[in-house]
């Protein structure tokens, strides 16, 4: 029996029809399979509607794909939702989904209502502030952490550490810090991360130094607060020794060098690169724009484009600026359309002024 036949059967017998419903809605492998049993929710006019209305969300927000403004909707059909579970999937949700700002809101209603957060909740919300800088609203979670009893969790520890760091508050990423009990590589690193978001490298060397465990992520840490900083040389040290690298090591080399002028070091960093990824090609053409290589970041977005790389917004900034300074107008333009369609690859016709 297929799940529309079986629904169909349960409302000739609405004294199971709850029963079968949420039965249903477990079971449901499909979102279509899903919304044919919110379908029959609103048939039948259950009693127990709220409930099954819950489970239902849980279920969407569960599903793969981004289902998330289907679940929004009914998550607000539901009045005086106390469901922590489901308030936690749903602010978790948009942080997810980089809808920030909507997870700060929803984790504000939620508070508003006196719904005890839980660990989970704090650490999602905090996400979201630290991706929106929005540091009074993460200081106002901090609050409740503590009031909550919730400060001695290693979760919600690190996710306060990682939100003041990334806000730029180095003394009260430090504070949480210094509280923590068992501190593991990922702290040290967002310490390490938010001493140089605030260029004081030598805190972050310090702290760098006397840690015992290192990953790429801590190399990186060092390599781009020293590039940002404008101490290529140091940058390059560390670089030299990393035992590894990633996408954002290769890229903040080359944006240091770009930053310190010399484009020369900078193509060959950026011509050693095993695979290069949007962000590499980007970099690479925000140098020789930056610094008045017009022609040759004109020339490295049409070999992004041939290479089938995506094309961020930050390359084509870099191109459009590049074709400003040439005075090409016409090379502009099509860039404008490029950002416009979306698209990338092979680009014929494709010409480059050298005046």
């Amino acid at each position: 029996m297929t799940t529309h036949s079986f629904l169909s059967a349960s409302t000739r017998h609405p004294f199971n029809s709850e029963a079968v419903i949420g039965f249903c809605i477990q079971v449901s492998k499909t979102l279509k399979q899903l919304k044919q049993a919110h379908a029959y929710l609103l048939r039948t006019q259950s009693h127990q509607h709220h409930r099954l209305l819950i489970h239902l969300t849980t279920r969407v927000l569960q599903f793969p794909g981004n289902n998330l403004r289907y679940a929004s909707q009914l998550f607000d059909r539901i009045p005086h939702c106390e469901n922590q579970f489901l308030w936690t999937s749903i602010i978790r949700s948009h942080a997810l989904h980089a809808q920030f700002n909507q997870s700060v809101s929803l984790y504000a209603r939620m508070h508003r209502m006196d719904i005890p957060p839980t660990v989970f909740t704090f650490s999602s919300v905090l996400s979201a502030c630290a991706r929106i800088q929005a540091i009074q609203e993460g200081k106002q979670a901090h609050t409740r952490i503590v009031e909550s009893g919730h400060f001695g969790n290693k979760i919600v520890q690190t996710a306060l550490l990682d939100m003041y760091a990334k806000c730029g508050a180095a003394e009260d990423a430090r504070r949480v810090f210094d509280q923590m009990a068992d501190r593991d590589v990922v702290a040290w690193t967002a310490m390490i991360a938010g001493y140089s978001k605030t260029d004081r490298m030598d805190d972050a060397r310090h702290l760098f130094d006397v840690m015992l465990e290192r990953n790429v992520v801590s190399w990186t840490a060092m390599v781009a607060g020293y590039a940002n900083a404008g101490n290529v040389e140091a940058a390059k040290e560390l670089f030299d020794q990393m035992p590894e690298r990633n996408s954002v090591t290769w890229t903040a080399m080359i944006a240091g060098y770009g930053k310190h002028g010399d484009v020369t070091e900078a193509k060959q960093v950026f011509d050693e690169i095993p695979v290069r990824d949007s962000a590499c090609w980007a970099a690479m053409i925000a140098c020789y724009a930056q610094n008045g290589y017009s022609t040759e970041a004109i020339e490295m977005y049409k070999k992004m484009r041939e290479a089938n790389v995506k094309v961020s917004e930050v390359a084509m900034v870099g191109v459009i600026s590049a074709c400003t300074q040439l005075g090409d107008p016409d090379t502009a333009n099509t860039v404008a359309d490029h950002m416009e369609e979306g698209v990338c690859g092979d680009c014929p016709g494709f010409e480059v002024r050298t005046h």
